[in-house]
């Protein structure tokens, strides 16, 4: 008689769970999920477990940089030929002393001369050209033309007149507007002092001057 072999299939259960592997600083032990829960408040951070954060001050593979050795053909183009700073912009520069670097700017962009007496037919309704003449002045110039300076300069009496307003106006420090600025000519009178005070002596002797040149004024 023959006889057959049934198998069964194995059937497995989707509620077994397997214990994992947990690194605890430094200490590897198998914890169950179930005991990690009820016993997570009672794990102990291991004192010699310590934890170095790389950064980059301590970081073995931080290269300090060095522009000699990382940069060596870096160089930086100043595009203006001198700098002048906004307080010496009014020392430097005059009314009168703007006519020869704007005549000479203008002949080299066109290779035409120009006199003061011809600012107003020299129009600049050309963009492009108008843009040269103000790049080309404040490289030569050392200060930069804002944008309105630029764009109301029809004609180069225009922006002649702009940049002489430019230098003819008292420098104020844009952090404090309203202090006061003062020129050599502010202190030629002799009844203004500047971190100095006379003796008694002197002032005396600087009063009775004063009454004998009234006197002689009165007479």
């Amino acid at each position: 008689m023959l006889s057959r072999v049934v198998s069964r299939p194995c059937v497995r259960s989707f509620s077994s769970s397997r214990s994992q592997s947990f690194l605890f600083f430094g200490k590897k032990e198998k914890k169950t999920q179930q005991e990690i829960v009820e016993n997570q408040d009672k794990f102990e951070i291991d004192p010699d477990a310590a934890i170095t954060f790389l950064n980059e001050a301590n970081s073995p593979n931080t290269i300090q940089f060095d522009p000699e050795t990382d940069m060596p053909d870096f160089k930086i183009s100043q595009w203006m030929q001198t700098k002048v700073n906004a307080r010496d912009v009014e020392a430097t520069y005059s009314s009168e002393s703007l006519v020869p670097i704007i005549n000479s700017t203008y002949e080299e962009l066109t290779t035409k001369p120009l006199t003061q007496d011809q600012y107003d037919g020299a129009d600049l309704r050309d963009l492009q050209f108008r843009f040269s003449l103000a790049k080309s002045l404040q490289q030569k110039l050392g200060f930069e033309l804002n944008d309105y300076q630029i764009s109301k300069a029809h004609s180069v009496r225009d922006i002649y007149n702009s940049i002489a307003e430019t230098v003819s106006t008292r420098w104020v420090s844009e952090r404090v507007p309203q202090a006061i600025v003062l020129r050599p000519e502010d202190f030629a009178s002799g009844n203004v002092y500047l971190n100095q005070e006379a003796s008694p002596k002197e002032q005396q002797r600087k009063l009775e001057e004063l009454i004998e040149k009234a006197r002689l004024t009165e007479n």
